[in-house]
């Protein structure tokens, strides 16, 4: 989709179609003038047809030539105290999908003008929402759909946001549609069906990705897995016909080539049936996301050399899929990561967290300025926090709050969890160093954390993102239809530009 702006008058705008923004319970700004050109029906909307300006609530005139759209949609931004970018996005994105069920392929907005309330949002975040909104919002996934309402559907091709402040405002749009188009990359992977993807494939997309952004690549197939003693790895990878495959990636501006790296690690599980510890088979074809962090990492590398941001990252990629054969982990095997820790596998569904281990063991021998994984790692997150946020866990309060303070900016929320020592009995091995698995139904999530951060070489800046529950949604929400909803690409690039 094609998104400019322009310094337009928007009455005086050829379009099929305006979105115009109205405050709940205020009829001023761009509003008040539609209202004026349309001879108050404006007005007359909010006061006797139902419409109150809440945010989303959508509304569509006929303008009969008054003004030069044939349309307008109006959409509620909510009260302008409680205007923030999260409801910007909102309000944005049902406008987005109310133009596309008006079957018109392009459309403009008018930006509005912020009141003296809206005293926590610039017109910049305005702009930067208003395209998140949009992308976000009307991104579907009908790669396999062949009946012909679908393929007829209409596709919104363009959008021209209006504002008298157009020049300055084009770096952030752009921002914010390289980073919508990084996610919905990202959606489009943890959406295709297993059978479509493995561990090779997303070797491909890396390498794809490399070439396209002049970045360096780096694959090692299962033979050089294990030469590199990555035995946490090859071992949840034995029993698939698709063998494992770890994947970097290298983002190195000039001048910053021996710089110490931000290394994002994604969890690439392509599929997961729980191995012989095997799961239930409700919902099991969702496990088609258990690759959602690779998706994240990959998403972000493939945005990044567009951003040019000036420090150097690092993507790394640990990918497996947990199949059953003759050759598959049991519970019971004892693994040897590659920093030498032994792993007592008690549960073969607790497979992430062992590719994992080698990744973190890999990425601390980068000498990293700080290290984030993004992973499907645990259930237990989504019945602590439901699908409203993703957890967090970190070794480091400055790197926390620097994570937290990027999902905030760009509406992907996250909870920190204590990672006290207490926890660490939890995982502690009885036969080997540690076992994969803490005790049955307390603190699973953190248990999983504090697993991970024995491969976190010491003096490390850490942070482990748990996206199992908000990484695939199972209803329509308002920037994501049922399905992926890359959640953590947009978080990684503004840490990113927020580290630069």
């Amino acid at each position: 989709m094609n998104i400019q702006v322009e310094n337009a008058a928007p009455f005086e705008y050829s379009i099929p179609c305006l979105v115009v923004p109205v405050f709940q319970g205020a009829l001023g700004g761009i509003a008040g003038e539609l209202d004026a050109k349309l001879n108050g029906l404006v007005g007359e909307v909010m006061g006797e047809d139902g419409f109150k300006g809440k945010t989303g609530e959508t509304f569509v005139l006929t303008t009969n030539a008054q003004i030069d759209a044939k349309r307008v949609v109006l959409v509620g931004l909510g009260k302008a105290e409680k205007l923030s970018a999260a409801s910007l996005r909102i309000a944005s994105a049902k406008a987005a999908r109310r133009v596309r069920e008006l079957k018109k392929s392009s459309f403009a907005v008018a930006l509005p003008v912020l009141p003296t309330a809206a005293v926590d949002v610039t017109k910049e975040i305005v702009a930067a929402s208003f395209v998140d909104g949009i992308l976000l919002g009307l991104h579907r996934f009908d790669d396999f759909k062949t009946d012909e309402d679908t393929q007829s559907s209409t596709r919104i091709e363009s959008v021209t946001l209006l504002s008298p402040d157009a020049e300055t405002l084009k770096g952030e749009i752009l921002w914010a549609q390289i980073g919508a188009n990084a996610n919905m990359r990202a959606r489009h992977w943890v959406n295709l069906p297993s059978n479509k993807k493995s561990p090779q494939f997303l070797a491909e997309q890396a390498r794809e990705i490399a070439r396209e952004n002049g970045l360096s690549c780096t694959v090692w197939d299962e033979h050089r897995i294990l030469s590199e003693k990555m035995e946490a790895l090859y071992g949840v990878g034995m029993g698939s016909d698709n063998p494992p495959r770890f994947i970097v990636l290298d983002y190195s501006p000039a001048g910053h080539e021996n710089d110490a790296p931000l290394v994002l690690v994604g969890k690439g599980m392509t599929f997961d049936t729980g191995g012989y510890s095997i799961k239930p088979a409700a919902n099991m074809e969702d496990m088609k996301d258990d690759m959602g962090g690779a998706a994240v990492v990959l998403g972000a590398m493939s945005a990044i050399a567009q951003l040019k941001p000036p420090c150097r990252v690092m993507g790394i990629v640990a990918s497996a899929e947990n199949m059953i054969n003759g050759h598959a982990q049991r519970p019971g095997d004892i693994v040897t990561a590659r920093n030498g820790k032994t792993i007592e596998v008690l549960n073969t569904d607790a497979e992430g967290r062992l590719i994992l281990a080698d990744a973190l063991s890999y990425a601390s021998e980068q000498k990293p300025a700080a290290i984030v994984d993004f992973a499907t790692l645990t259930g237990a997150i989504g019945i602590a926090l439901g699908q409203e946020a993703a957890g967090l866990f970190s070794n480091d309060d400055a790197l926390a709050n620097r994570v937290l303070a990027a999902g905030e900016d760009v509406g992907e929320r996250l909870w920190p969890f204590p990672m006290w020592d207490e926890y660490k009995e939890h995982v502690k091995g009885t036969v080997s160093d540690v076992k994969n698995i803490g005790l049955e139904r307390r603190a699973g999530s953190i248990a999983a954390a504090v697993f991970l951060e024995h491969f976190v070489a010491d003096g490390i800046p850490w942070a482990h993102i748990d996206i199992a529950a908000v990484a695939l949604v199972r209803e329509d929400k308002p920037l994501t239809e049922r399905g992926a909803t890359g959640f953590g690409v947009r978080l990684a690039l503004e840490l990113i530009r927020q580290w630069s």
